[in-house]
């Protein structure tokens, strides 16, 4: 299990992280232990269905969604590695959304409803895909990660202020 860095202001979090040059078993397992903190993060009351490498103190870009949250279909894990957005839809969807690295902040945020992406797999083969709703938002949110954004960064001063008021910034 990998610790979860936390804070708003935290370096390494507001630092865009480096490409993943080597697909090794180094990489597989920084991504094993990655699952492991995502599903059952130490001292959190939640499960996440997304994480990225940064959270855990690896400035690199990988992370790791939860596909089919909310659907009828059972959940799936994907793997993203240096993750690229093609194509992202000019209809937003708002909604709120919370985070590992900020626990006990939530905050609606606005993104594109649907992205069309591409991501290295632990192979280092290109993958790429069409995501909507849940599966989008988690994406994005992950992302966001990967260039040193938070999902606070899209709110309203006066949501930041009631949330540090709270004492969850």
């Amino acid at each position: 299990m990998l610790t979860i860095l936390t804070g708003k202001d935290n370096k390494i979090l507001r630092t865009p992280a480096s490409k993943v040059l080597h697909f090794d078993q180094t990489l597989e397992d920084t991504v094993e232990m990655m699952i492991d903190t995502m599903l059952n993060p130490e001292g959190q009351d939640v499960t996440g269905i997304g994480i990225a490498a940064p959270q855990v103190g690896i400035s690199k870009q990988i992370i790791v969604v939860t596909l089919n949250v909310n659907h009828k279909k059972d959940p799936k894990v994907l793997v993203m590695i240096n993750p690229e957005i093609i194509e992202a839809s000019s209809t937003l969807s708002n909604y709120e959304e919370g985070c590992l690295s900020l626990p006990g902040a939530y905050g609606r945020v606005k993104r594109p409803a649907k992205v069309k992406i591409k991501w290295q797999n632990l192979d280092g083969n290109w993958c790429e895909k069409k995501l909507d709703k849940w599966d989008a938002r988690i994406f994005l949110h992950e992302y966001d990660h990967l260039v040193g954004k938070l999902f606070i960064d899209y709110l309203e001063s006066q949501e930041i202020a009631r949330l540090t008021k709270q004492g969850h910034l």
